[in-house]
C-alpha cells in the first residue's frame, strides 16, 4: 500500500466519523414557513449527533424514514448520504448526496461530500469535479482544497496538488495532510532545499506517530539527521537530534525532553540495558565525554535507573546509516538502543 494511499484512506476515516460540515440554515433558504425551519433545525441536530457520535446504524434508520416521507428534502437526502457512506454503503450514499445538491446545487458542503462518495470508489475523474464545483462556489472551502490535492496527488499532477495544499496550509496551517503531502510533492519535484524544510515543519508540529517516521526516513535520506528513529524492545520512537552546545559537552536543554522520553521507556519496559553509542568523526575522546554526559543526565532525570542499567560505547568515526536500502553516514551522532541481558 502506497503512503500516498494511507495517508488519503488516513484522512477520509477522519472526516466521515468527526467533521461534519453543515450549510447555515436562514429562512430564505428552507422557505418562509418557521414549521419547515424548525424541522430543519431538528435534522440538522440529529444528522451532528449521529455523525459527531459515530452512531451511524441509528441515524441511517433515522434519516431512511425521514426521506421515506420529505424525499425532496436537501437536507434529509444529504445526511441519508452521509450515514450510508460511513456504514460502507458508498454506491447509495452517492445516489442520495448527488440529489442533495441537485436539490440545492448552490450547497458547497453537498457537492464536496458527493466527491468524498466518488472517491470512495475510485471514481476519480467524477470526485474531481465535485471538488472544482465546490471551490467554484467557495474558493476558501479548506476540505475541498485538501481532498482537490489528494486526488491530484493521486493522479502525479504535482504542480497543482501543491498549489492546492498551499492554498490549503494558508487557511489552516497545521493540517497533518496538507504539511506532509506538501514535503512529499516536493520530493517528486526534486526540489531538494524546499522538501528538507517541509518535512522539518511537519515533524515540528507532529514528531510522532507512523508518519513521523516516514517523515524522518525522508528527512535522513537527505542527508538530515535532526530527527532519528530509534528502535527501543518493540517500539520505534522518533526522537529530535540530541544536541550539544558547540565546542562542549553541555547538553543543550531543547534535548532534554528527548532523553527524558528514551529514559522513561527504557524504564518501563524494566529489562535489559540501555546502550548509548556516541560517533564524533576524527574525535574520540569528545564522543566518550558525550556519552558519559548523556548517561549523567539519564541517572539524575530518570528515578529508579542505575548506573549499570546504562551502558555507553564511543568511536571516531561516522555512523553508518541505511534507509530504505540507501546508505548513509552522519559525521556527529548519537544512537540507542536497548540490550538484553
Amino acid at each position: 500500500m502506497n503512503r500516498i494511499f494511507i495517508l488519503s484512506f488516513l484522512i477520509i476515516t477522519f472526516s466521515l466519523s468527526s467533521c461534519v460540515p453543515t450549510a447555515p440554515l436562514s429562512l430564505e433558504d428552507i422557505g418562509t414557513s418557521l414549521e419547515d425551519f424548525g424541522t430543519a433545525v431538528k435534522a440538522t441536530v440529529q444528522g451532528d449527533y449521529y455523525l459527531s457520535g459515530q452512531h451511524y446504524q441509528a441515524g441511517e434508520k433515522q434519516f431512511q424514514q425521514a426521506v421515506e416521507e420529505h424525499p425532496d428534502s436537501a437536507l434529509n437526502n444529504y445526511f441519508y448520504g452521509r450515514m450510508l457512506l460511513a456504514n460502507n454503503k458508498n454506491k447509495k450514499g452517492l445516489l442520495y448526496l448527488q440529489k442533495a445538491s441537485k436539490l440545492e446545487p448552490d450547497n458547497a458542503d453537498y457537492h464536496f461530500w458527493t466527491g468524498v462518495a466518488h472517491g470512495s470508489m475510485n471514481q476519480r475523474k467524477q470526485e474531481r469535479e465535485r471538488y472544482k464545483k465546490v471551490l467554484r462556489l467557495e474558493k476558501k472551502h479548506l476540505q475541498a482544497l485538501l481532498y482537490y490535492g489528494h486526488n491530484q496527488l493521486l493522479a502525479k499532477q504535482y504542480s497543482a496538488a501543491l498549489k492546492s495544499y498551499n492554498k490549503a496550509l494558508k487557511i489552516w496551517p497545521d493540517s497533518p495532510s496538507g504539511l506532509y503531502n506538501r514535503a512529499l510533492i516536493l520530493s517528486k519535484l526534486g526540489r531538494t532545499t524546499e522538501e528538507k524544510q517541509a518535512w522539518l515543519e511537519y515533524l515540528a508540529r507532529y514528531p510522532s506517530g507512523s508518519m513521523a517516521r516516514r517523515a524522518v526516513n525522508h528527512l535522513n535520506k537527505l542527508h538530515d539527521f535532526s530527527y532519528r528513529n530509534y528502535r527501543l524492545g518493540a517500539r520505534t520512537v522518533t526522537i529530535e537530534k540530541i544536541a550539544f552546545q558547540p565546542f562542549t559537552i553541555d547538553i543543550e536543554r531543547g534535548s532534554y525532553s528527548s532523553l527524558n522520553l528514551i529514559g522513561t521507556i527504557f524504564k518501563n519496559m524494566n529489562k535489559g540495558t540501555l546502550q548509548v553509542v556516541v560517533y564524533q568523526k576524527n574525535n574520540k575522546a569528545l564522543a566518550k565525554k558525550k556519552g558519559l554526559a548523556i548517561k549523567k543526565h539519564l541517572l539524575n532525570k530518570i528515578p529508579g535507573i542505575t548506573k549499570k542499567d546504562i551502558g555507553v560505547s564511543w568511536f571516531s568515526q561516522s555512523e553508518k546509516v541505511t534507509i530504505q536500502g540507501k546508505k548513509l553516514s552522519a559525521d556527529e551522532s548519537v544512537s540507542f538502543f536497548i540490550s538484553r541481558t
